[in-house]
């Protein structure tokens, strides 16, 4: 009697510590978030206020949301560029606008249900931001480590482009679709992941890559191919309802492709594009030191932001060379489609335009970068500063509506 009393009050203590355990990093998680968001609004704000303003892009026939200098520095400045059109589709659909199918409809059908307004749009980006920080972090602890999984969530967080995880854009939600997948996966939830990957594909293109990331990991684990096929076609779904919506508003139901464009995009050989990408980057490496010409009031062309594109493009592809062996192969399955959409479809003027966002799309990357920090030290202060200064720019540069991705 004595002796089960005593593994009963084990059992209570093992418990208490677990959930105390699971508590502090609940309370560390929400402290990143929190620490992270009030980083980008801090200079977001700032940069509004004291810097040169670029002239503002909008959707045709639409003009930005107006408001006081208190509400544009703190709120406004967070629908810039897509987040314009995002608004836009929530306020007034997609009707007589085929340009706008290129943004898919899940994230502006949300925001409509809450009163398409800026206030609404952050709102959700903030909460599906917190939402894919918890997933990432309770995936990648089974995953890897602990160690590993909170390098992750900071990594994520402070990336010099995870202001977008703030902003009137789809990153964050498609993020938070794909790391609750990853952990549904994990605990052998497919049915769910299947509704999770059907979402994801409603939210952004890139949603079709998690069919191949399903397929692999489901056979991996379960040995059954056909299993693995049907559980993995749940982008094919999401990707069926948007076609089957096209037809109904245009009698076009891949007119979303067709409008790309719009954007210059067309086919190239990927050492084409990286060729060209170089070339562009060292024709504006004085994007690297010149603040008048980055800051300059005018039309944002974007051309001094080629630099940027270039050092991120290089950045990922050294971490995925030297750390990607620690990614496992359903990882790879999503990573190789995800790189080659940026490289075999580059934009006319800016080859590897918007790829400093994309990585977000291409997460693998922030995975190896994490895994990297975690196993050698001896770089992570200077990632970290370069980080956090590329992050303070780019910021700056977004809520002055300079074009960075």
């Amino acid at each position: 009697m004595g002796q089960q009393l005593t593994r009963q009050d084990e059992s209570r203590v093992d418990r208490a510590s677990s959930s105390r355990v699971g508590l502090s990093q609940m309370a560390l998680l929400m402290f990143v978030v929190v620490l992270s968001r009030a980083f980008f609004q801090e200079i977001g704000t700032l940069a509004y206020i004291y810097l040169p303003h670029a002239w503002v892009d909008a959707p045709q026939g639409e003009i930005p949301p107006h408001g006081g200098l208190w509400f544009q520095s703190l709120v406004g400045f967070w629908a810039h560029w897509d987040g314009y059109w995002y608004l836009s589709i929530a306020q007034y659909g997609y009707q007589g606008r085929p340009t706008a199918t290129a943004f898919f409809p899940l994230y502006p059908w949300l925001l409509h249900l809450l009163g398409a307004t800026i206030w609404a749009g952050i709102a959700l980006s903030l909460f599906f931001f917190a939402s894919s920080s918890l997933f990432l972090f309770l995936w990648a602890q089974k995953e890897w480590d602990v160690h590993v999984a909170w390098m992750a969530v900071v990594v994520y967080a402070f990336f010099p482009t995870a202001y977008y995880l703030s902003a009137v854009y789809t990153e964050s939600l498609y993020m938070t679709w794909v790391f609750l997948t990853l952990y549904l996966v994990q605990a052998r939830h497919y049915r769910l992941a299947f509704i999770t990957t059907a979402l994801a594909t409603l939210t952004s293109i890139y949603g079709l890559l998690l069919a191949a990331l399903l397929f692999v990991r489901i056979w991996q684990r379960e040995k059954d191919f056909w299993r693995a096929v049907g559980y993995s076609l749940g982008p094919v779904v999401g990707l069926g309802i948007y076609m089957v919506f096209l037809t109904w508003r245009f009698h076009d139901p891949l007119i979303f492709q067709s409008v790309q464009s719009n954007w210059g995009r067309h086919f190239a050989w990927p050492w084409v594009t990286l060729s060209q990408a170089v070339h562009d980057a060292w024709l504006h490496h004085q994007a690297l030191w010149n603040f008048p010409q980055l800051f300059a009031t005018g039309p944002a062309h974007g051309f001094d932001i080629n630099f940027y594109d270039a050092l991120f493009m290089m950045f990922s592809l050294i971490m995925v060379i030297i750390y990607g062996r620690y990614l496992p192969l359903y990882l790879w399955a999503y990573l190789v489609p995800a790189l080659c959409v940026t490289l075999f479809f580059p934009s006319a003027k800016q080859p590897l335009m918007s790829f400093p966002r994309l990585i977000f799309e291409d997460f693998p990357i922030l995975l190896a970068t994490a895994i990297g920090l975690t196993r050698q030290s001896f770089w992570r202060t200077g990632y970290w500063v370069g980080s956090l200064y590329l992050g303070a720019l780019l910021t700056a540069l977004f809520a002055t509506a300079h074009w960075v991705a």
